[in-house]
């Protein structure tokens, strides 16, 4: 089930731009004094809203994308995937692209819902290992029942990124969703990537962070994060970074928070949470 309280300036894409800042334009609601509608769909919903021409869009757990209007919850649109989709939309030049767990990335006519186009990634799947968890038997490999959301894709300069459980990160034309150039990791990519002066900054779950050239997909440095050779919760990036002014922000399995200079991916400090 999807809630609205109250209408305010949102986002188009993953925490509001490129960067992944997390601000927007305009003042927030102070409180919320009543709830404005509900919209039911056929599971729990894990993506979070985007906003566009007053249309909420997001993705279901039930397999559908979903287009709203924003005043009245009044289903416009939904378009059936062979998967959940855990996934934050985003909205650019009038589509809608977002990830299903059925392999594929969708782009969608925004007014419509019509199929543009679909890319097909080399699988999707959640981080696994053996003994996760300290989960019995230790010799069975076990699904990680906490990576539960897909990459969030960033739309720029005719470009849309997203990362994959097959452990790329994929570069595709925004118009024809031909592959521009996939960037190949150790281990899943369900962090969203993050968009700055030309580069791509995204963790894998393989322990480390990346900083890739969004023109061309070639490697400029990688960070290493904790390891956890035993129980494996105490590793990878599943967190989704944010860039502001030189700086990367991105929590770690490991327990901390980095902050990373965005041109060298040298540590400026960490904050370690106390394996919270």
């Amino acid at each position: 089930m999807f809630c609205a309280a109250t209408a305010i300036n949102a986002q188009s894409m993953f925490r509001g731009d490129a960067m992944h800042s997390g601000t927007y334009a305009g003042p927030a609601p102070r409180q919320f004094h009543r709830r404005g509608w509900k919209f039911p769909t056929g599971d729990r919903v894990i993506s979070s809203a985007v906003f566009k021409d007053n249309v909420i869009y997001f993705g279901g757990d039930d397999g559908n994308v979903y287009a709203v209007d924003a005043a009245t919850g009044r289903q416009i649109w939904k378009r059936a995937t062979n998967g959940p989709v855990p996934a934050t939309p985003a909205i650019a030049d009038g589509t809608v692209y977002i990830g299903s767990y059925d392999g594929k990335f969708y782009a969608f006519d925004a007014k419509t819902g019509a199929l543009k186009w679909k890319f097909t990634t080399d699988g999707e799947r959640r981080f696994e290992a053996k003994g996760l968890h300290g989960l019995q038997p230790k010799d069975q490999t076990i699904a990680d029942p906490f990576d539960i959301f897909l990459s969030s894709p960033v739309v720029a300069n005719g470009v849309v990124y997203f990362g994959s459980g097959d452990g790329n990160l994929y570069a595709l034309d925004s118009v024809t969703g031909d592959v521009r150039w996939k960037f190949k990791t150790g281990d899943v990519v369900h962090a969203s990537p993050a968009l700055a002066d030309g580069v791509l900054f995204f963790g894998s779950w393989d322990s480390y962070f990346y900083a890739v050239d969004a023109a061309t997909g070639k490697e400029k440095w990688r960070f290493h994060g904790g390891e956890d050779p035993t129980m494996h919760n105490q590793v990878g990036f599943q967190s989704s970074p944010a860039v502001v002014n030189g700086t990367v922000y991105t929590g770690c399995r490991d327990s901390n928070l980095y902050a990373l200079d965005a041109a060298t991916g040298k540590e400026k400090w960490r904050f370690f949470n106390d394996l919270s």
